[in-house]
């Protein structure tokens, strides 16, 4: 049976360990492998123990029984271009041997929830536009791309698309 609860700052280290995981597989083919290999559970770690401590992001953990599977972090949408009733997905990870089990709907509809709790309409996402897995997946959730592009530069340039939901 699956839980989901709010990050508190002693689980720092268990981001820190499905972050680095979820990226290292799900990113192989689509980020150089200079970069991916630049990534550790001690440095993810570290930022999610500053970020936690400080109060800079919202993070929920599900636990399949008592085991931590996967992490969703968002808040208000960081979008300049976008207006106050825009929350945002800030980011969804998943261990690579949980993937496709209802893990990743389950703690976008509890991240939803919650945004629409906090009075958002509509919420955001970003993903690589070469990860076509999540982009399906967003897509069966009903998010749809909105045209918006930005180019991220992380050894090699790579592009990322907005998604958007009403809520």
């Amino acid at each position: 049976m699956s839980m989901i609860r709010y990050a508190t700052v002693d689980d720092f280290y268990i981001l820190g360990t499905i972050h680095c995981n979820s990226w290292k597989v799900a990113y192989k083919d689509i980020v150089p492998k200079q970069f991916l290999d630049n990534i550790t559970v001690e440095k993810r770690a570290a930022y999610f123990e500053k970020a936690l401590r400080e109060k800079t992001e919202t993070d929920a953990i599900l636990f399949d029984t008592s085991e931590p599977v996967g992490f969703i972090t968002f808040g208000k949408c960081r979008d300049k271009d976008k207006a106050n009733d825009f929350g945002e997905i800030w980011g969804l990870y998943l261990l690579p041997n949980r993937w496709r089990k209802g893990y990743g709907k389950e703690l976008m509809n509890f991240a939803i929830e919650a945004l629409r709790n906090l009075g958002f309409k509509k919420v955001s996402l970003w993903v690589l536009e070469e990860n076509l897995s999540a982009i399906r997946f967003y897509e069966k959730l009903g998010f749809l791309f909105d045209g918006t592009v930005k180019e991220l530069n992380i050894g090699k340039a790579i592009n990322e698309c907005r998604y958007v939901k009403t809520i």
